[in-house]
């Protein structure tokens, strides 16, 4: 912290960019994106910002104050931003037709009070994201972080799942939108509620669920049983097990899946909000597996450091999908990720000049020095020195103090001319 200087607006973007593409050449420490050594040398980082300082950021990331913290506000080191997140996901962009909610997990396993454990999940362990997602582009519209009391949602009759749902539907509610929802959340009680604000929904439902229909009959594999109100449709469907259905948009009636039994070679036919719900239920999960290869995330101990890179990964992933909408290409995200990263460096970068410090490099780290060409030239001058000097790699590990004007420009060590740059490319251990 005594080399602290005040960091700005165009170096934030850079550091931003760095954590980008750490996600493109995977490492196991954070160190090995600056080592020198040729197995793992990556050039551009050390170019773009300089190890101690890329750390020192990292270190000091901070987002509210700690002295205005009002007792029970468990998200307040993050408030700002989790804020700011939701407001430009809503006003960026307005949903298609279909919209799905569903759960979504940030890997977390330090110790946290709100962490949850979500067995269906392949992280399991982490912070519980209720997500408000578009089917169509898979844009993220909304967000609700889940920190067990004390989380922000709107308080109903109908019970924590469906003031989930309110809350995140506020927005969108009398516009004619079809929400697409699991078990959790379903329930007649909240389906009418919707139906009544000009929202369909569709989704599977418990059996036990209160006001739900008694279904009495058993079914063969194929078979249906339907019970419907005015708004309602419940649907008992029998294939591999039995499947619960509740939609205020669907009839019971059969489609096509466009796909063929293996035995018989005959259409294989399910109920139209059956097929419905796998096409359209799942968007969340599409968008985690999305992230899973785009994302910055690092082990941290801090858990809003851990939420906020999430947050800057869902907002590159919405950056994609408004991307895809109004230019109409299609390129892959990968393309799209490091072209990203490629004009954020363009634009807010500025050269900063490389200082040499610290021991040279072992023959170790250039595993190819004994075949490589070596050629010699002179050491580039500096600001402050026209003719500059740089010690001998060969004389250093000898423990002799002489300095050179030649160097090796593709090692990067300075050499006496005679005898040492015979030395250094034809002898292992000089």
């Amino acid at each position: 912290m005594n080399r602290w200087v005040d960091t700005n607006y165009h170096e934030l973007f850079v550091f931003l960019a760095i954590c980008f593409l750490m996600t493109r050449n995977k490492k196991v420490s954070l160190k090995e994106y600056w080592s020198t050594n040729q197995l793992h040398f990556f050039p551009i980082f050390s170019k773009l910002m300089s190890r101690d300082r890329f750390f020192l950021i990292l270190s000091v990331l901070h987002f509210n104050d700690n002295k205005t913290q009002i007792p029970g506000d468990k998200l307040h080191k993050l408030k700002p931003v989790v804020d700011h997140m939701k407001s430009a996901y809503k006003n960026a962009f307005k949903p298609f037709q279909d919209v799905c909610i569903d759960e979504g997990l940030v890997l977390f396993k330090g110790r946290l009070g709100f962490k949850r454990y979500i067995p269906s999940k392949r992280k399991r362990f982490g912070i519980k994201l209720f997500v408000l997602c578009d089917v169509e582009t898979k844009y993220i519209l909304d967000f609700i972080v889940y920190v067990g009391k004390g989380t922000e949602i709107e308080d109903s009759d109908m019970g924590v799942s469906s003031s989930v749902i309110t809350t995140l539907l506020q927005p969108y509610m009398n516009k004619g939108h079809s929400l697409w929802v699991d078990n959790w959340y379903s329930s007649p009680t909240l389906f009418n509620f919707l139906h009544q604000r000009q929202t369909n929904a569709c989704g599977t439902v418990r059996k036990n669920r209160k006001e739900m229909p008694r279904f009495g009959k058993k079914l063969k594999i194929g078979e249906t049983e339907a019970k419907h109100t005015q708004n309602l449709l419940a649907l008992k469907y029998k294939d591999k097990r039995e499947v619960f259905m509740l939609s205020t948009m669907h009839k019971n009636e059969f489609a096509n899946t466009n796909k063929r039994d293996k035995v018989t070679n005959l259409p294989i036919q399910k109920p139209s909000a059956v097929i419905d719900y796998n096409q359209k239920m799942g968007t969340v999960d599409q968008t985690d597996m999305l992230l899973s290869s785009i994302g910055c995330l690092r082990k941290s101990l801090k858990w809003y450091k851990k939420l906020f890179f999430h947050f800057i990964d869902t907002s590159l992933l919405n950056a994609y999908s408004l991307y895809l909408v109004n230019t109409g290409k299609r390129p892959s995200l990968s393309e799209f990720h490091i072209n990203l990263i490629g004009q954020i460096i363009e634009k807010y970068h500025e050269a900063r000049v490389q200082v040499h410090r610290g021991r040279p490099s072992t023959s170790e780290d250039r595993p190819l020095r004994l075949i490589e060409r070596h050629f010699p030239s002179l050491v580039p001058p500096t600001e402050k020195k026209k003719n500059p000097t740089r010690y001998c790699r060969v004389c250093g590990t000898n423990k002799k103090r002489k300095e050179s004007r030649y160097m090796c420009k593709d090692c990067d060590v300075a050499l006496c001319v005679v005898p040492c740059f015979e030395t250094f490319p034809t002898i292992k251990n000089f």
